[in-house]
């Protein structure tokens, strides 16, 4: 995690660096005044680095405030420099075709303003789309071997940590309560915080009500904040933990997990398929959930694969970077052996509590059957 932070403060100096040159050295200012500029502007690529729990021991009650202030602004400057770049891309066309004039100071600064104002108002939205209860996201899935219809309902990706507002969790649980769903499935990084630090939070879970049940797997977060604690914590709400098997809810369904693709590997809970379905059979309709989007090719011995984890980018323009690490970014793809995947962008989100252009969602199933 401090690793993913270092990463992400370096490149945000070079976007910051670059955000500088272009906005502030064409400025008729003093050196000096530029020297300090250029400094700050350092400082707010290395926001990453800055908001650790550790401070808030410092700031206290503050501490929420300073957190989403500060990744607020680093936002901010990504979404600034995703705007220029894509304007001056039009900016460098329009030059070439004789529209616009290189040498228009007035215009130059005019389209300054307006981009930076812009991009203040996109982070605004972004905040707020961070910030609400998802919507529902539903999905119609008809298959031969269903004999009734399940309804279900996936939150993932919830990210359950400190500074999060208790009254998103409650409206989440509420507003997921409300579809009456068959099951529950929580898709992993349900926690991502030291479960003694969020047990009050996450216990407003447990006001969560499935008719057949509520089913959880381990994300790589769980992992990150304690994998024994985080599993004994939901456990102790009633949840039914699935780790490389399943259950069969009736003869024509079958509901499986396993662990987290990468990181139950790297802390000896490798999965295992096999050992996973060894209690199904081919006539059962078979929904495994897979904290990492995975197409495993000729040994999916599943019908459908349920995932979380890439958030779908979450900020825009990392689902570029998203989708280049996971196969699959958000929605519906066909794999092999004819199985299938969804990937939810989750109901809540890593680090910034913010979104831009990858909506969050609860995500409702309906499972048919096909004729």
């Amino acid at each position: 995690m401090i690793s993913c932070a270092i990463t992400t403060s370096v490149l945000g100096c070079l976007v910051t660096s670059l955000l500088f040159l272009r906005y502030i050295m064409p400025l008729d200012i003093a050196v000096s005044i530029k020297a300090v500029l250029f400094a700050v502007f350092i400082l707010m690529g290395c926001f990453p680095l800055l908001v650790s729990y550790k401070l808030e021991n410092i700031l206290g009650a503050a501490f929420p405030f300073y957190r989403t202030a500060l990744y607020y602004i680093f936002i901010s400057c990504i979404i600034l420099f995703t705007l220029t770049l894509l304007r001056d891309a039009v900016w460098m066309l329009g030059c070439k075709s004789g529209i616009i004039s290189l040498n228009s100071k007035t215009f130059y600064s005019q389209i300054n303003l307006i981009t930076v104002t812009l991009s203040l108002i996109l982070s605004g939205w972004a905040l707020y789309e961070g910030t609400k209860v998802p919507a529902f996201k539903e999905l119609k899935i008809a298959s031969e071997k269903l004999q009734q219809e399940y309804k279900i309902a996936v939150l993932s990706d919830l990210h359950i940590h400190r500074t999060i507002n208790p009254e998103k969790i409650k409206a989440i649980v509420t507003k997921t309560n409300q579809q009456n769903p068959d099951i529950i499935l929580l898709a992993g990084d349900i926690i991502d915080d030291e479960v003694g630090k969020v047990s009050e939070i996450t216990k407003l879970l447990g006001a969560l009500k499935a008719n057949n049940g509520i089913y959880f797997v381990t994300g790589n977060h769980e992992f990150y904040a304690g994998y024994q604690e985080s599993v004994d914590e939901l456990r102790s709400l009633g949840f039914k933990f699935l780790e490389n098997g399943g259950i069969a809810l009736n003869r024509d369904f079958y509901l499986a997990g396993i662990p987290d693709l990468f990181s139950g590997k790297d802390y000896d809970k490798p999965i295992n398929l096999n050992k996973t379905m060894a209690d199904s059979n081919n006539e059962q309709f078979r929904l495994l959930m897979s904290h990492t989007p995975a197409d495993f090719s000729e040994d999916n011995n599943f019908d459908l694969e349920i995932s979380g984890h890439t958030h779908g980018g979450q900020i825009f323009p990392f689902h570029i970077f998203a989708l280049l690490h996971n196969r699959y970014l958000a929605g519906s793809y066909a794999m092999g052996n004819n199985a299938q995947i969804y990937v939810s962008r989750g109901s809540g989100q890593w680090g910034p509590q913010m979104r831009f252009l990858a909506p969050s969602e609860i995500t409702i199933i309906n499972l048919t059957p096909k004729n």
